[in-house]
């Protein structure tokens, strides 16, 4: 047996992927510093909003990919109950944590800075619908093509969504942004 084999070169272009993911995302926020500082409690904001949008497509692709090796969900059809039941309830998640994580910064920066900013609540919400949008049909898809082309999605899903995550994460914040 080769150190080599499929799952460590699965799991070894993911991080890769990864890798890169974060570089691009961190050259995002660095360029952009100067916008994101315009709402005093962003840099409270951000780490939790870009933690959280991994998490949860990790675990929606978890759960897809093990419901596709156990032949509950089937990789022709993706229009049925147990999937619908998984997006939903990761687009709720993701706009609950997202009102919980602008709530914690809008009283961050009332108690703490002594600064009223209650748009601080209503923009990770607003990034979250873009983010989620956009993460969830990514996921999906990437967790049945991978499934369809023989890999185990398992290997690659977690660092790509949290990849992936944390781009649509700060592109979706810095919309939001333009948005307000």
């Amino acid at each position: 047996m080769s150190i080599f084999d499929k799952n460590f070169r699965e799991i070894f272009s993911s991080q890769i992927v990864s890798i890169i993911g974060g570089l691009i995302t961190g050259t995002a926020i660095a360029i952009y510093t100067d916008k994101l500082l315009l709402i005093p409690g962003m840099l409270i904001l951000l780490p939790g909003f870009l933690e959280m949008r991994g998490n949860i497509s990790g675990s929606l692709a978890s759960r897809l990919s093990s419901g596709l090796f156990l032949g509950v969900i089937k990789p022709k059809h993706y229009n049925t109950k147990i999937i619908r039941g998984n997006l939903w309830a990761s687009f709720f998640e993701a706009m609950a944590v997202s009102l919980a994580l602008g709530i914690l910064a809008f009283l961050f920066n009332y108690f703490l800075l002594g600064v009223y900013t209650p748009t601080i609540i209503i923009l990770p919400i607003i990034a979250a619908v873009i983010a989620n949008t956009i993460e969830t049909v990514l996921t999906l898809f990437t967790t049945f093509y991978l499934f369809k082309k023989g890999h185990d999605p398992n290997n690659i899903m977690g660092p790509f969504v949290t990849s992936t995550g944390d781009i649509t994460s700060t592109v979706a914040l810095l919309i939001s942004l333009v948005i307000i």
